[in-house]
């Protein structure tokens, strides 16, 4: 078989062959022969070659490892080996049982340790008493802190468990049996020959949003700022509630309330005796916060009331934005 011929754009002149070599290190080559870099340049002069400088050339006096220090830890001397085979021979019969023998490299790290509290002593005496000291100090701190007085005055007492009399007669009373109910029959529904609107009857309707528990409040004291108060402000006593507002057209008590606090109850689906109940609990908690020296917060507002704390949040807003709030409208009922 041939081979295919060199294509002409593969092929190397004669100018990159005449190229120098790579830089030459001492470490490669003959190694029976090291030849020094002083010969080696003199027979570069003599046979007239280029060659390049020599990166890392080798140091004739390389200092010798210390052979005097062990490789691997610590060599103890002929007499420490021979006490720890005497030990192992004459103890090792206790062992014989257990799992966790000691071995020989554990006697051997027994050896190497070396006292130090002399040497750190003798080195500074009063520093060494002081900072022992310090430390049984704190040791005694820790101690009494966990004595066991102070852990038995923590501790609750509790009451010892009921002593379990003992029965007089062996036989067992028997209870007398339930009486089994009868099971409630399914009320029976009108049928009715017609899908119109089945008439009504003649009962009120129902108010929504109202609290039967927080209606009467001739029993609570009025210490709200007048209605005048609000002045060109009325506009200002709303608030944002999702829903559908309440109809007060029929209330009994709409007579009490101002039109802007009548749309304030029906934006909130309160009733106006829900509402003036509430508006009176606000203003009865403000004012004892004043007394107290206190800010009044919604918090407050809603820990006063007894209706949703979000209506109690918006009632604070609102009464917060037309500035019924201030202490000057409670003069006359600070102490």
């Amino acid at each position: 078989m041939k081979l295919p011929p060199i294509f002409v754009d593969r092929k190397r002149t004669q100018s990159e062959m005449d190229l120098p070599s790579p830089p030459v290190t001492p470490y490669t080559g003959n190694k029976k022969r090291k030849s020094s870099t002083s010969e080696i340049i003199e027979q570069d002069a003599a046979t007239g070659i280029a060659r390049d400088p020599v990166l890392f050339p080798r140091q004739e006096s390389i200092a010798d490892v210390a052979s005097d220090e062990p490789l691997f830890g610590p060599v103890f001397p002929p007499a420490a080996e021979a006490l720890v085979e005497q030990h192992i021979n004459s103890h090792m019969a206790r062992f014989e049982n257990k799992l966790n023998k000691p071995t020989r490299d554990e006697y051997l790290l027994a050896l190497s340790c070396v006292p130090i509290v002399s040497a750190q002593f003798n080195r500074n005496p009063v520093a060494w008493a002081k900072e022992e000291r310090e430390t049984l100090e704190r040791q005694l701190i820790m101690m009494n802190r966990c004595s066991p007085q102070r852990l038995e005055a923590r501790l609750k007492k509790i009451a010892p468990a009921p002593v379990k009399k003992a029965a007089t007669s062996h036989h067992r009373v028997q209870r007398t049996p339930r009486v089994k109910r009868t099971p409630k029959s399914t009320p029976k529904q009108k049928v009715l020959d017609s899908f119109d609107t089945p008439p009504s009857n003649n009962r009120p309707p129902r108010a929504i949003g109202t609290n039967r528990d927080d209606t009467d409040y001739g029993a609570i004291d009025d210490f709200s700022p007048p209605l005048e108060t609000l002045g060109s402000n009325a506009k200002a006593l709303k608030a944002d509630w999702k829903g559908q507002m309440l109809d007060l057209t029929h209330d009994p008590d709409r007579q009490l309330l101002s039109p802007a606090e009548f749309n304030l109850a029906a934006t909130l689906r309160l009733s106006c005796a829900t509402y003036l109940c509430s508006k009176r609990r606000i203003f009865e908690a403000r004012v004892r916060a004043l007394n107290v020296g206190k800010e009044f917060r919604k918090t407050d507002a809603q820990q006063a009331c007894k209706i949703d704390v979000n209506k109690a949040s918006k009632l604070w807003t609102a009464y917060d934005r037309v500035g019924w709030f201030r202490p000057e409208h409670f003069q006359q009922y600070m102490r």
